[in-house]
């Protein structure tokens, strides 16, 4: 007997990752932890805006925070994320559509 799907914890992580913004930040961590100005060069958004934006995607398990003396060094949580958002863009790039 299989276990439940967790349907609303994966409804509020797709909920998590429908933002672009949230979408930008996790991009701009692709290739190793940044702190929070790096991120905010390196897509543009304002430094409140990626501060909102990295709480909600830590508070769902996306991203870790390591203090660093008075900064934070923000990295993508494990590999399980780099395989949603991979498997998203392939999805996307396939042009796949439902019409």
């Amino acid at each position: 007997m299989g276990s439940k799907m967790p349907l609303a914890e994966m409804s509020d992580l797709f909920k998590q990752l429908s933002d672009q913004s949230r979408l930008a930040v996790l991009h701009a961590l692709w290739d190793k932890p940044r702190y929070v100005n790096q991120i905010c060069e390196k897509t543009g958004l304002s430094q409140p805006n990626v501060s909102h934006h990295l709480s909600q995607l830590k508070s769902m398990g996306l991203v870790l925070a390591k203090k660093d003396g008075q900064k934070v060094l923000y990295s993508i949580a494990d590999s399980h994320v780099f395989s949603i958002l991979n498997e998203c863009k392939e999805h996307v790039q396939q042009g796949v559509r439902l019409d």
